[in-house]
């Protein structure tokens, strides 16, 4: 993590100039900045950077929100952000985030700064529970100039719970305990964690586990093969060498059981069989950090991570046993220095992903995809620097350099690429209260191992008498010839702050307006069929094809009077074939929240409110599925209660209902309903 003076010493200036104002000349008529500090962007920028001067829409949900949320997974604790959306369903353990249209493999997730490659088809690929974390971090829009290959819809960043922020000065000991209820599932959610320091150490061991039944959709039916049981692990161990030095390790771990569709967005079908799937993710995370008082020049971050995911599978219709397993080894170093009025990011990062499958065709000899023995190996140079060249503009640039390699072990096939992603912002303080930014980012997807050599059977027809005596296999065709998805993402922002309008209040405001222009879409296509049959395709490979135009906006906003609080947010996107003007798969539908919520009992107890409306998506390509997907409303209610004296000090409560009006309901571009109405219960004792 690294601290920028450069853009905190431009932010104190400002707050401190309106401070002078206010106590100056400014009368109660006038509209007056707020004298404090933004969030701080720790891990998605690479940088802790405010978040009004980076010139990027982010939005953080941090531990209280997570901890009102009661989430069962992380992509759920952003569903009421705008633009993001939840895939891959409503069983909790499958499901991935969406950013502006982009989701799977075009969306980069890391936790603690390391990178989670794990792409595995219809699969979910976010472990940890969201009771393991402090914060989740969101950069919508191109990001590769930071991270490189995957960054073309945006950056979920994780960061895991530490003995920083849950140890208060001064304590050497502590710990929690919570126990959490949900009548939707009769789910149970159990978490502990320990934590202290000694001397120069300080650590902490954390867990969590889950045990869920069936989900009901709204109107009371239940969704079958919908139950899950996980557990999760994280344990920190840190040592402060110095002033300016610290090596801290982290291990975590997850494991989930659950009965389910092969395609967990999908019900039970003939081609989506029904698996017994456990999967089980570990990481074990090593960081060094190097930052000498006084010396403005050097602040080192040194990191290596490992990863390993594992998918086991048993087809139990055919008694059949899968296994896939991923390796990720990767590292890092960053460095940031600050020269007056200059402040430079150097970094250096690489890792290499190992895939293996093994598909049991017992009873199916030739109708199964073929195994994968492959590797890929990515490294890449990245430069960003910031510099204030006037009282009030900062100009950001950065550039990064990516060669890749790609390799199949069992066909004995290899490929090799590289990729340059540049970046370029303005930022520019207009008013005290109004600060307006410009930005252009590049970014690309590098095609994966599975897109370029999958092998064997796809699917298979079944026999039909007189027509097709033998039946018929669609074959994966591997394509070495595919290149790496393109993004050039144009972004306009404004952010406004005031206080003091009628009082004691305050009231944010940000608006986003984007355009990202996509090239070389990788898609995956049956083609070929037999006699021109449609249906009758007789191969399946991963072209690129088209190129896409993803235009919208983002407006967001907060007021804060006394101690009422209302919040709203509203998206949409548009989604393009840039050649003939046709609507592309995938865009959210248009989504507005309304969250009203108050604080008594001097600020322990806080009553809210949440109001979500999605409307109709009917801007769908011709010949999709379904003409549209209908508009719904949900309703919620929340209350927290964090106890701050007398005997039952330390205690929390968080109470929800959510979807009060039990609405059936499925999101855009989704097969399955969503959950109907849940009350939600937690009760945690802190110490």
């Amino acid at each position: 993590m690294h601290k920028s003076s450069l853009a905190l010493a431009v932010l104190a200036a400002l707050t401190t100039s309106t401070a002078n104002a206010e106590q100056g000349q400014a009368s109660a008529s006038e509209l007056k900045a707020v004298a404090e500090l933004p969030l701080h962007v720790v891990q998605a920028t690479r940088s802790e950077v405010p978040v009004e001067l980076t010139g990027r829409h982010i939005s953080v949900i941090e531990t209280e929100a997570l901890q009102q949320q009661q989430a069962a997974s992380v992509a759920q604790t952003l569903a009421g952000e705008a633009n993001i959306e939840i895939s891959n369903g409503p069983r909790a353990s499958s499901q991935g985030v969406a950013i502006r249209g982009l989701s799977g493999s075009r969306v980069l997730q890391t936790i603690d700064g390391a990178r989670q490659n794990v792409s595995a088809g219809h699969r979910g690929c976010f472990f940890i529970d969201p009771e393991l974390l402090s914060s989740v971090e969101v950069v919508r829009g191109a990001a590769s100039s930071l991270w490189g290959s995957g960054a073309i819809g945006g950056v979920v960043a994780m960061n895991t719970k530490s003995v920083a922020e849950l140890l208060d000065e001064g304590d050497n000991f502590g710990g929690y305990l919570k126990q959490g209820f949900e009548t939707n599932g009769d789910a149970m959610r159990s978490s502990a964690g320990l934590y202290g320091r000694g001397g120069a150490v300080d650590w902490l061991l954390g867990g969590s586990y889950r045990d869920s039944d069936d989900i009901e959709i709204g109107g009371g039916e239940a969704l079958a093969h919908s139950a899950s049981r996980s557990k999760n692990g994280l344990a920190r161990l840190g040592w402060s060498i110095s002033d300016s030095q610290r090596l801290e390790l982290i291990a975590r771990m997850s494991d989930i059981n659950e009965l389910v569709p092969s395609n967990p967005a999908a019900a039970v079908s003939r081609s989506v069989p029904l698996v017994q799937r456990n999967t089980e993710d570990s990481s074990v995370n090593l960081k060094y950090r190097l930052a000498p008082q006084n010396n403005d020049w050097l602040n080192l971050t040194a990191q290596l991570y490992q990863n390993q995911s594992q998918y086991q599978e048993h087809r139990v219709s055919r008694n059949q046993f899968d296994d896939t397993d991923y390796d990720t080894l990767g590292f890092s170093l960053l460095n940031q220095s600050e020269f007056g009025k200059l402040s430079l990011l150097l970094g250096a990062d690489g890792y290499r992903d190992q895939i293996q499958t093994q598909r049991d065709d017992s009873g199916q000899s030739g109708q199964r995809p073929g195994n994968i023995d492959g590797e890929t190996k990515v490294f890449g140079l990245f430069s960003s620097a910031s510099y204030a060249f006037a009282e009030r503009w900062i100009v950001e640039a950065g550039l990064r350099y990516d060669s890749f390699d790609n390799k199949s072990i069992n066909l004995d096939h290899a490929t090799s690429d590289d990729a340059l992603s540049p970046s370029l912002g303005l930022v520019w303080q207009a008013q005290d209260w109004l600060t307006l930014s410009a930005r252009y980012d590049e970014a690309f997807r590098a095609p994966s191992v599975e897109e370029m050599y999958s092998s064997g059977s796809h699917y298979c027809i079944p026999p039909i008498p007189g027509f097709l005596p033998q039946g018929l296999c669609n074959q994966f065709q591997i394509n070495e010839n595919l290149r790496p998805e393109q993004a050039k993402n144009k972004e306009l922002k404004a952010d406004l702050n005031f206080s003091n309008l009628a009082g004691d209040d305050e009231l944010h405001l940000s608006a986003t307006v984007f355009r990202n222009d996509i090239d070389d879409f990788i898609v995956q296509q049956v083609t070929d069929p037999l006699m021109g049959i449609p249906g009758l395709e007789q191969y399946t490979r991963w072209d690129n094809v088209g190129e896409a135009r993803l235009t919208g906006f983002e407006f967001e906003g907060s007021y804060r009077f006394g101690d009422t609080l209302f919040g709203f947010s509203y998206g949409e996107t548009r989604g393009k074939d840039k050649l003939d003007g046709s609507y592309i798969e995938g865009m959210p539908a248009n989504k507005l929240k309304l969250d009203l919520s108050r604080a008594i009992m001097d600020g322990d107890m806080k009553l809210g409110t949440r109001y979500l409306y999605v409307a109709t998506q009917n801007e769908v390509p011709a010949g999709h599925s379904v003409p549209g997907y209908e508009d719904y409303g949900l309703w919620d209610l929340y209350l927290s209660w964090q106890v701050q004296s007398g005997s039952l000090t330390g205690t929390r409560v968080d109470f929800a209902i959510e979807n009060v009006g039990d609405e059936m309901y499925r999101r855009a571009w989704q097969t399955l309903y969503e959950p109907g109405r849940n009350i939600k219960l937690s009760l945690a004792y802190s110490f």
